[in-house]
């Protein structure tokens, strides 16, 4: 496949929209919704200011349905993995040419002047009520990440080294990650069409009602999180080394609460409990991965 997925320019000038699906490999969902509204706003001339642009993230991933291949894709985007994936003497690997390639292409479709430059980063989770916008601290009361209403989770980048949302946001972007729902199921197609619809709107790319469904999806992003806390803040995290044999208890969902000293996993050296009660986050269903879990507490109005 190629890693455009669509562009559109606008005649009026505007801001900048790039939406990368598919870092991990198989997390492939996002790249239908991108395509979804893209066709939508082509076949009905929906009038566009500045530029919309599809990437699609780890493709090599992506042809064999698998998380990554040799690394994760999303942990090399900060200076020290950089400097360590362009060392001459570093044996090639195969997402090497993935991120040299897709940052290229960002890099490249940034120049311009914007009103506002917004990078969302597509994603899905192994685990129930994965619904949420992942965002630096600083940005978490943008307008932009507002209209999506989902959970706001802060402080996942005090844990998490490389991540493409915190590269970017460093460099003028509002960047986060929009986590759709559970891996390869239609509700993250209808999630993350809904919530790029309202990117687009609140970001000033097209014009309120300019879509049919726009009522449909406002809704339906207001459903999904009624249930959802409104913003949580990351205070553990369990990280998975090779051989540990990590094997999360059935059962867990993201937000899900729990007490310290509940037992949410096991390991080759026995049972692993958590250091916190809190809410269990992205606890980890699938064989391929670095973090078995997380523990985030709810914030209260006095400390957003």
């Amino acid at each position: 496949m190629e890693r455009l997925l669509g562009k559109i320019e606008g005649e009026m000038p505007g801001p900048l929209v790039i939406c990368v699906a598919a870092l991990h490999g198989n997390e492939q969902v996002g790249l239908h919704a991108f395509r979804n509204v893209y066709s939508a706003i082509k076949n009905h001339q929906i009038k566009f200011s500045g530029k919309l642009v599809g990437l699609a993230g780890n493709l090599k991933a992506i042809e064999s349905n698998r998380r990554y291949i040799d690394y994760d894709l999303n942990r090399v985007w900060d200076d020290q993995s950089i400097a360590a994936l362009l060392d001459p003497e570093k044996p090639p690997q195969a997402e090497d040419e993935e991120f040299l390639e897709l940052r290229s292409m960002i890099e490249a479709e940034s120049q311009g002047d914007y009103s506002l430059k917004v990078l969302a980063d597509l994603h899905a989770t192994s685990s129930d009520k994965g619904n949420f916008i992942v965002v630096p601290e600083g940005e978490s009361g943008h307008p932009v990440i507002q209209s999506i209403r989902l959970p706001v989770v802060v402080d996942l980048d005090k844990y998490l080294r490389g991540t493409l949302l915190a590269h970017y946001y460093t460099r003028g972007f509002v960047s986060f990650a929009f986590e759709g729902g559970i891996i390869g199921t239609g509700d993250v197609y209808q999630l993350h069409t809904s919530g790029l619809w309202e990117i687009l709107d609140k970001a000033g790319s097209i014009r309120h009602h300019d879509h049919e469904q726009e009522d449909h999806y406002a809704r339906l992003l207001e459903e999904v999180s009624a249930s959802l806390p409104t913003r949580v803040k990351a205070i553990y995290r369990h990280r998975i080394r090779v051989g540990d044999g990590f094997k999360m208890l059935p059962g867990f969902h993201n937000f899900q609460p729990v007490y310290k000293g509940q037992q949410l996993a096991l390991d080759h050296n026995g049972a692993l409990v958590s250091p916190h009660d809190g809410l269990v986050f992205m606890p980890l269903y699938q064989p391929e991965g670095e973090d078995g879990f997380f523990i985030v507490k709810e914030m209260g109005r006095e400390e957003g």
